[in-house]
């Protein structure tokens, strides 16, 4: 997370993980403007490069070499991250709808997802056909082929439906990983069979004739079949009719054709072209709505008639980030002017490659090694990243948000602004919750029910995230860690927000966005929030007081571990390394994504389980570490504990991080405070243990005749790595000790 002393008073929101998008971010990212801050929307946070897909499909490069990860690159950029899909534009209020979170806000928006193959001209497309794109779906689609081909001896028929470049391409490429597949499994290769359908009268359409025929020659000698200027009619199981009334039998259809526009465009009120794409002038901006920019295939150029390929969009970047930046400022928009002809590279599946610039045409294995020479100097630009650029400070000048803040009670979130915040949540009410948000006065009041014991707890800590919805649900699930450990039920809390320096529109929408996840993660563990403070701060910071109620005599506490139990984790350990990876760009965003997973989920389940099994004493795993906490369970229960370190759960990447040398900056000294009680070792696993935890998992003392039974419901319930990891022994010495077995 980049950090600058100048409040944001320009937020532009991009929509999509496209080609152009990814140069804005790397632009960015060199020369952040003070002032802008950058949010990207993507439904995936690894995006594929379209021109080596092809090769990635024909085995030449592995997935991670033809994916841009987005996260490393968004962290350069000082750019907020939502992964989720888009699903709207509310343009009356300048902002993105988004799925399962708040509505996103935007001065400035630019749009860049690209397309889909169109499948609803095509009666049963839908039912019955493997659309390209979404890339991730295609890949998965593929797999599942592989698995019927060596399961089953018999023939394999593949139909394409689409002859430009993406379905020859394609088919050349699915063509020779499939044949390898075969071979390998002692089939005859001639099993297979391979047709590309098309209403074009010839393969590659938009190309020159001399790059047709060779590429023409390579299909034919490859022995697949063309089927060109007949229609796709209709497509029942199993069977494509064509136009002439021929009718194609297949097990797997593939649909390349064309391009259509993300469905939610129709109902945004953009200025859309005939065919719903967005239409944008010379300068990428709508003619409709200045605000709005849009680049690659989502795109459609006033006065241009450009196909939808990919090199538009990484051409346009450039010119994208420079207009982005130039809008924020105040500075006029300079005009993008496409190369009429482009160089146009197509793999035929072999490492072999023919080329069209104009009415020329080349080929051969050195077009091949140009391509894909090409294709990997692009990616380098986007995954290897410099060192991150210090935000630069400064007061920013006269019309600033108040470059001198007062401190004190003058350090509240405006009222005005608090309350139309506090007016955009849900209402929030809970049973025994006498008085709180609904009453104005200063605090809130309880009644606890009878027969139950007040639990409270509280915990407050700086972002980890720059997303506040997503930030807001991992603290508020960070706090309830503390009841669901003491085996207690949340029942409120009192919110702790501190907000970044900005202008009263921002604040407003961070403050809300912040409140509505911590509030929603509350809802789903049966709490509400009661009341709380604000202030202003130079970063976003959140807290929680909880309150819950108990059984007393249910109570679980760190003094009741007994000798012979067994200990359980309920989830994995590494978040804190994973963290101080991704400052450093190192960790991979699929690893970021998992553990955020991680957290959201609740410990209430894994609280009802233990407790079901007569837990003897727990606690959760949170800035101390697993050998920290424990420690303080060995201390208060006055026993020892073996741990198998083969047993420790990581979560995936923390250990191949920390063999590094990536630690969080609290881990020396959590390994300084348990040096009395825990012994060095070389296990790979050991570091794990002094690994501050995010929401982090429980740790409980469990019989040994019931820790299995244990473990199995724990599983049952979510907490899928839940694991016995060690023993209770009873203590050698006054000081508790953990010894290591593996």
């Amino acid at each position: 997370m980049k950090r600058s002393d100048v409040p944001v008073t320009t937020d532009i929101v991009l929509v999509g993980g496209g080609h152009a998008h990814v140069a804005v971010l790397k632009r960015f990212g060199m020369k952040p403007e003070p002032g802008v801050r950058l949010t990207l929307i993507a439904r995936d946070v690894d995006t594929p490069y379209s021109g080596m897909i092809p090769g990635y499909i024909a085995g030449h490069y592995t997935r991670e070499e033809c994916h841009i990860d987005l996260r490393p690159l968004a962290m350069f950029a000082g750019a907020r991250l939502i992964h989720a899909p888009a699903t709207g534009l509310d343009l009356a209020a300048n902002r993105v709808l988004v799925a399962g979170r708040p509505p996103v806000p935007f001065d400035l928006l630019s749009l860049d997802t690209g397309s889909t193959p169109p499948a609803g001209p095509i009666p049963g497309a839908a039912e019955h056909t493997i659309p390209v794109k979404p890339i991730d779906g295609f890949l998965d689609a593929v797999a599942h082929m592989e698995a019927d081909i060596a399961r089953d001896g018999s023939g394999f028929r593949v139909v394409v439906i689409g002859a430009g470049a993406g379905g020859v391409e394609l088919t050349l490429a699915l063509h020779d990983r499939l044949r390898r597949l075969v071979e390998a499994h002692g089939h005859d290769p001639a099993r297979l069979s391979f047709t590309i359908a098309d209403a074009a009268p010839q393969l590659l359409p938009a190309l020159n004739p001399a790059v047709r025929r060779k590429m023409a020659r390579v299909a034919r000698g490859r022995g697949i079949e063309l089927r060109l200027g007949v229609a796709a009619d209709r497509l029942e199981a199993g069977t494509l009719h064509l136009s002439d009334g021929s009718v194609l039998g297949f097990d797997r259809a593939i649909l390349v054709t064309g391009a259509a526009p993300p469905t939610w465009l129709a109902a945004s009120g953009l200025a859309l072209d005939a065919s719903g794409f967005v239409r944008i002038a010379p300068t990428l901006a709508s003619p409709s709505h200045p605000d709005i920019l849009a680049a690659g295939d989502m795109a459609s150029y006033d006065g241009l008639a450009l196909p939808k390929s990919g090199v538009y969009a990484v051409r346009a970047g450039p010119w994208l980030a420079d207009n982005l930046r130039r809008a924020a400022t105040g500075g006029p928009l300079r005009n993008w002017r496409p190369q009429h002809n482009t160089l146009a590279l197509i793999s035929t599946g072999d490492r072999y490659a023919i080329a069209a610039r104009g009415g020329v045409a080349f080929e051969g294995a050195w077009t091949w090694r140009l391509k894909d020479w090409i294709d990997r100097r692009f990616m380098t630009k986007y995954n290897d990243l410099p060192d991150m650029a210090e935000a630069a400070p400064g007061s920013g000048g006269a019309d600033s948000v108040d470059a001198m803040r007062c401190g004190g009670c003058a350090a509240k979130i405006a009222q005005p602004i608090l309350q139309r915040a506090l007016a955009r949540l849900p209402a929030q009410s809970a049973e025994y919750l006498l008085q709180g948000l609904d009453a104005p006065d200063d605090a809130a009041i309880i009644a606890p029910p009878p027969g139950k014991v007040l639990v409270q707890t509280v915990d407050y800590f700086r972002a980890f995230i720059d997303d506040p919805y997503l930030f807001g649900r991992i603290a508020a699930n960070h706090c309830l860690g503390d009841i669901f450990a003491m085996g207690a039920t949340p029942h409120s809390a009192l919110a702790m927000a501190m907000l970044p320096y900005g202008t009263a529109g921002k604040t407003e929408d961070d403050l809300a966005n912040l409140l509505t996840g911590a509030a929603e993660t509350l809802a789903e563990a049966g709490a509400a929030i009661a009341g709380g403070h604000t202030g202003e701060g130079a970063e976003l910071a959140f807290g929680l007081s909880l309150n819950g109620f108990a059984d007393p005599d249910r109570i679980l506490r760190k003094s009741g571990l007994r000798p012979g139990d067994a200990l359980i984790l309920t989830k994995p350990l590494g978040t804190g390394i994973l963290f101080a990876a991704d400052m450093r760009h190192k960790a991979r965003g699929a690893h970021i994504e998992a553990i955020f997973a991680a957290m959201l989920r609740s410990s209430g389940p894994a609280s009802k389980v233990l407790l079901a099994h007569d837990a003897h004493a727990c606690t959760d795993v949170t800035g101390f570490g697993l050998a920290g906490h424990l420690g303080e369970m060995l201390k208060a229960s006055g026993v020892d504990a073996e741990i198998e370190l083969d047993k420790i759960p990581a979560h995936a990447g923390a250990l191949d991080l920390s063999a590094t040398g990536i630690a969080s900056t609290l881990t020396p000294d959590n390994i300084a405070a348990a040096a009395a009680f825990a012994a060095p070792s070389d296990h790979p696993a050991w570091p794990l243990l002094f690994d501050p935890q995010t929401a982090g998992g429980l740790v409980a003392g469990v019989p040994a005749d019931k820790a299995r039974a244990c473990v199995t419901a724990l599983h049952a319930s979510g907490d899928a790595a839940s694991i016995i990891i060690g023993t209770v022994m009873a203590s050698r010495g006054d000081t508790p000790a953990i010894r290591f077995a593996g």
